[in-house]
C-alpha cells in the first residue's frame, strides 16, 4: 500500500510538472462582477483550481461525517459512564459482602477431592495406600 501511494503521488507531481511546462503562456482571469483583470499563467490557474477542488471535496467530506464523530462521542461519554455505574457496584458489593472464612484444615470431603485430583495428575506421588483414584 506504502509503495503504490509513491507511486501515485509521483504519477501526480509527473504530471503537474508537464502541465506547467506546457502551459507557460499568461492568461487573463475576469471575475464577473468584479472589474479586475488578473494575470496570470495557466498552469497557475490550473492548480488552483484543483487544490480548491480539493479543499472543496475535503471539507463535504468532514461535513458529511459530523453525523458520526456526535455519535462517537456519545458512545464514548455513555460507555464512561457504565463504566463508572460498574466501579460504584463493585464497591458497594464489597462493602456488603462478608468477610471470606478464615483459612481451615480442608473438611474431609474436599481433601478426598484434592487427592483424587493428585492421583490423577501425577498417580506417583499419591502416598495412600489406596488402589486407584477413585477407591
Amino acid at each position: 500500500m506504502k509503495i503504490l501511494s509513491r507511486a501515485l503521488l509521483l504519477l501526480f507531481v509527473l504530471v503537474g510538472v508537464l502541465i506547467a511546462v506546457s502551459n507557460s503562456q499568461s492568461v487573463q482571469l475576469t471575475l464577473w462582477p468584479l472589474p479586475h483583470i488578473v494575470i496570470m499563467p495557466l498552469y497557475l490557474l490550473v492548480v488552483v483550481l484543483l487544490l480548491l477542488g480539493v479543499l472543496a471535496g475535503l471539507g463535504i467530506g468532514w461535513w458529511a461525517g459530523r453525523h458520526h464523530r456526535r455519535h462517537a462521542r456519545e458512545a464514548i461519554a455513555e460507555a464512561g459512564r457504565l463504566e463508572r455505574e460498574i466501579q460504584r457496584v463493585r464497591q458497594a458489593a464489597a462493602a456488603a459482602a462478608p468477610p471470606p472464612p478464615p483459612p481451615g484444615p480442608a473438611a474431609p470431603r474436599e481433601q478426598r477431592a484434592i487427592e483424587r485430583q493428585s492421583a490423577m495428575v501425577a498417580p506417583d506421588l499419591v502416598t495412600s495406600d489406596r488402589r486407584g483414584p477413585f477407591a
